[in-house]
C-alpha cells in the first residue's frame, strides 16, 4: 500500500509539472503578466520551489516589478545553494520511485542565469551597486563550475553583463576583462561576436591606453575601428522566444520471462528549435540588429546531454529494483503483484523540470547616438520609442513577448 502512496504523491506533482510546462508555452502567446498571475496561483510542491521562484522572479522582472523579482530570485538562489547535497531520503524516493522526488536543484544554467536576472532587477531598480556585487557573485559560480573539458555554466551573456555595468561605473579594465571572457566563450561556441562587443573590446583599450590590444582588435575589426564615439551610450538586450521544454522519451517492453512490464523514461529536448529572430534598434540615422550572445536552448541541452548518462544509470538501477520488488510480491499473492506491476509502470516518468520560462536567445545591440529618442522594434511587436538624455548612458531590455521597455539610465 504505501508503494501505491508513493504513487499518488508522484501523479500529483507530474501534474503540477504539466500545468507548468502549459504556462511556459503559453508565454509565447500571452503577456509575462498574464502568465505570472496565473503561476502565482498554483501552489508548488516543496521539491519545486527553487523552479517556481525562478520562473516567478523571471517573469516579475520583465513585468517592471523589480523589488519583488529580486526577492524571488533571492530565495531560488538560495534554495539551490541549499540543495547542493541531495538528502538521503530524497535519493532513496529517486531510485526507488522516480526523480521527481528530489528536490530540484537547478542545472549549471540556472546557477549561473539567476545572477543575470538579479542584476538586471538591481540595475532597473536603480541598485547598480547591488547589479554589481551580482556579477562578482556570477563570476565565482562560474570558477566553482569550471570544467576544462566542457563549456558547463559559462556563460557569455555574464561576461557582456558584468563588462555593461563595469563600464557604467568607469572600471574600464574590469570592463575590458569582462569584454574579453565573453569572447572567449563566444569563439569556443563558435559563435560570431555581435558588433556590439567588437566595438566594446575596441573602445575599452582605447579608453584604457592599451595600445597592443587596440591594435590588435584594429586590424580585426578595421571598419569598426573608424568608429565615431557620440556623446550618449545605448547598450540594448533583447531576449528573444522562450526556451523549450522538456518531453519525455519513454519505452516499455516485456520482461525476458514476459512474467512482467517494464517502462523506461527519459528526459530529451524536441529537436526542432525556431531560428533566432532579432529586434532592430534606430536613432533614425542609424540602425542596428540585435546579434545573439546566448543561445539558451543549446546550453539547456547541453547541461542535459552531460547529465545524461548518470540519469540513465539510475533510470535503469530503477528499473532492476522495481522488477525485483513485484517479483517478490508476486510470490505472495498473484493479483498484489500484478497491481504492484501497474504502479511500477505508471510511477516511472521522466523528470521534466527546468527553468523553462527562460529566452530562448540573449542578444545584444550597442550605439553611440546624439538623438534624444530611439526606436526598438521587436519582431511581432508594436514599435517602442525610447527618450533618451544626451551624454548619458543608457541600458534598454526589451522582448518579443512584451511591448514593455526597461530602461536604466546612468
Amino acid at each position: 500500500m504505501y508503494k501505491l502512496l508513493l504513487v499518488f504523491v508522484f501523479l500529483l506533482s507530474g501534474c503540477a509539472q504539466h500545468s507548468n510546462n502549459r504556462l511556459a508555452d503559453d508565454l509565447q502567446f500571452q503577456t509575462p503578466e498574464s502568465i505570472l498571475s496565473a503561476l502565482q496561483e498554483t501552489k508548488p510542491d516543496d521539491r519545486d520551489i527553487a523552479q517556481y521562484y525562478l520562473n516567478i522572479g523571471y517573469l516579475q522582472l520583465l513585468s517592471g516589478h523589480f523589488p519583488e523579482s529580486i526577492d524571488a530570485l533571492l530565495i531560488a538562489k538560495k534554495e539551490m545553494g541549499s540543495l547542493a547535497a541531495t538528502s538521503v531520503s530524497e535519493n532513496i524516493g529517486a531510485g526507488t520511485v522516480n526523480e521527481t522526488l528530489r528536490s530540484y536543484s537547478g542545472y549549471p544554467l540556472d546557477r549561473v542565469m539567476v545572477h543575470n536576472m538579479l542584476a538586471l532587477s538591481y540595475l532597473f531598480n536603480q541598485d547598480i551597486g547591488g547589479a554589481r556585487v551580482e556579477m562578482l557573485q556570477a563570476d565565482v559560480a562560474m570558477k566553482k563550475l569550471f570544467d576544462k573539458d566542457s563549456l558547463s555554466g559559462q556563460l557569455a551573456s555574464t561576461h557582456l553583463i558584468s563588462g555593461i555595468i563595469y563600464e557604467l561605473l568607469d572600471e574600464r579594465s574590469n570592463a575590458f576583462i569582462s569584454y574579453q571572457l565573453a569572447e572567449e566563450v563566444l569563439n569556443k561556441r563558435h559563435i560570431a561576436l555581435p558588433e556590439g562587443l567588437k566595438l566594446g573590446l575596441l573602445r575599452m583599450s582605447l579608453k584604457m591606453g592599451n595600445d597592443q590590444a587596440y591594435d590588435k582588435y584594429s586590424q580585426a575589426y578595421p571598419s569598426l575601428a573608424e568608429h565615431q564615439t557620440a556623446k550618449g551610450q545605448v547598450f540594448v538586450l533583447y531576449f528573444n522566444g522562450v526556451v523549450s521544454n522538456k518531453v519525455q522519451a519513454s519505452l516499455t517492453v516485456p520482461s525476458f520471462n514476459g512474467q512482467q512490464l517494464i517502462r523506461i523514461a527519459m528526459p530529451t529536448y524536441p529537436e526542432r528549435v525556431p531560428r533566432p529572430v532579432s529586434a532592430q534598434v534606430g536613432d533614425g540615422q542609424q540602425i542596428k540588429n540585435t546579434q545573439v550572445t546566448e543561445n539558451i536552448n543549446d546550453i539547456a541541452r547541453e547541461d542535459l546531454d552531460k547529465e545524461y548518462p548518470s540519469i540513465l544509470l539510475l533510470t535503469t538501477t530503477r528499473a532492476i529494483a522495481k522488477y525485483k520488488v513485484v517479483e517478490e510480491a508476486k510470490k505472495k499473492d498473484q493479483l498484489i503483484g500484478t497491481l504492484l506491476n501497474f504502479a511500477t509502470l505508471i510511477s516511472e516518468v521522466a523528470d521534466l523540470r527546468s527553468w523553462n520560462m527562460l529566452p530562448a536567445t540573449i542578444q545584444f545591440a550597442y550605439l553611440d547616438t546624439n538623438s534624444d529618442n530611439i526606436v526598438v522594434s521587436p519582431p511581432k511587436t508594436a514599435d517602442n520609442s525610447v527618450s533618451l538624455q544626451q551624454g548619458h548612458q543608457h541600458v534598454i531590455l526589451a522582448t518579443n513577448l512584451s511591448n514593455k521597455i526597461l530602461h536604466y539610465q546612468q
